[in-house]
């Protein structure tokens, strides 16, 4: 744990900072992610010796939501207790946009806390923020600007000192595998486009926590809330030495709900009993949603699982016979399954479309977007 290693009194160069992303206020109850957040976030920064800046970069609410809605509610909490943190510590709070279906437009709702003895920077667009000192560039997620206009932050206005974002960068999500400013939707960045960043970049966005090309860094999001992002979950805690160009980054675990995902193909060979107490174990160990996934043909031992657990929304049982059976096909033209993998999620017929497309052009053109508007001239005719 990081929060405590600077002393109180330090060189002016050195920050110590607290980077949280991707809240997704009315996802979950908001009184239990606030009271998670309150628990694990919110009381380790009162705690800090040192605390310079807090930076939630992108995403604190998941739609556009009633003004009166409880996770309007609990997000303004949220807000005001870092307000109050930040004033207490002297720290400066950046609040970054984040995808425009989910922050949608509701940063201003947190327009009064500014003026009100705390330094708050509201980033609705990219742009320079200089803090204490610090320059850094903030990347909003913005649609269709163009390489000309990133070009502008990123190689026109000389060295910066780090790079606080929410956005794509090259590879961290499935079919976007190629580096694009020039792209209609959300550009995708890579490390040659940070080339004059002297420091680290922080990005919101992917919900899973990582690191690429050593010094770009996922915050992930801080709670969990759907299978497939069974990886750690929690908020990254940022010691910088801008006189030496010196960092360390720490991701802070927090504790919130349990997934699981589970393969019970060998179970099947023996009585469903032994598989509906295997699952029963399981939640009363702790855990708080179950995915139990079949790759093995037993419909009859499978649909008497089902049945079991039909009214149970914390237990979901998948078949992939289908998905494998052409995984396999696959391996066996040597085709690679992962660049296709998109073909067998949850996206729209429309969206798969447009992948494959693009995949077989080798240019990011076309947009779901674009495909309807073609699809919609083409039944004018």
């Amino acid at each position: 744990m990081l929060k405590n290693v600077v002393e109180f009194i330090r060189p002016q160069e050195v920050f110590m900072e607290a980077h949280i992303a991707d809240l997704h206020f009315g996802v979950v109850d908001p009184l239990k992610e606030y009271q998670i957040l309150s628990d694990q976030f919110l009381s380790h920064l009162r705690e800090m010796n040192v605390l310079d800046i807090v930076s939630i970069d992108g995403d604190i609410f998941d739609r556009k939501l009633m003004a009166n809605s409880d996770a309007v509610m609990y997000a303004m909490m949220f807000v005001k207790d870092l307000v109050d943190i930040c004033i207490q510590k002297n720290a400066t709070l950046i609040i970054l946009n984040g995808t425009s279906s989910h922050d949608s437009d509701q940063l201003k709702l947190f327009t009064p806390f500014v003026g009100s003895g705390v330094d708050l920077r509201l980033v609705l667009n990219t742009q320079f923020l200089f803090v204490k000192g610090k320059k850094i560039l903030c990347i909003t997620e913005e649609y269709g600007k163009g390489y000309e206009y990133y070009a502008r932050f990123l190689f026109e206005n000389g060295m910066y000192d780090a790079c606080y974002m929410h956005g794509t960068f090259v590879g961290s999500i499935v079919g976007k595998n190629k580096p694009d400013l020039d792209s209609p939707r959300e550009p995708v960045f890579c490390m040659n486009d940070f080339a004059l960043c002297r420091g680290p970049i922080i990005s919101g966005h992917v919900h899973i926590h990582n690191i690429y090309k050593k010094d770009f860094y996922y915050c992930g999001s801080p709670l969990r809330w759907r299978h497939g992002e069974e990886e750690p979950k929690g908020y990254l805690v940022l010691l910088h030495n801008l006189a030496t160009r010196q960092y360390m980054v720490h991701m802070e675990e927090i504790e919130s709900f349990v997934y699981k995902t589970i393969n019970l193909d060998d179970m099947l060979k023996a009585d469903p009993r032994y598989m509906v107490d295997y699952i029963n174990n399981l939640k009363a160990q702790g855990v708080d949603n179950i995915r139990v996934r079949f790759t093995v043909e037993d419909l009859d031992k499978i649909a008497i699982l089902k049945t079991v657990f039909a009214n149970r929304k914390d237990i979901k049982i998948e078949t992939n016979f289908e998905k494998h059976r052409i995984q396999k096909q696959l391996e066996e033209m040597n085709m690679n399954y992962d660049k296709y993998s998109y073909l067998f999620d949850n996206s729209t017929p429309e969206d798969k479309l447009v992948q494959f497309i693009n995949s077989k052009e080798g240019i990011s053109y076309w947009t779901t977007d674009l495909l309807k508007s073609f699809i919609k001239e083409i039944s004018a005719l």
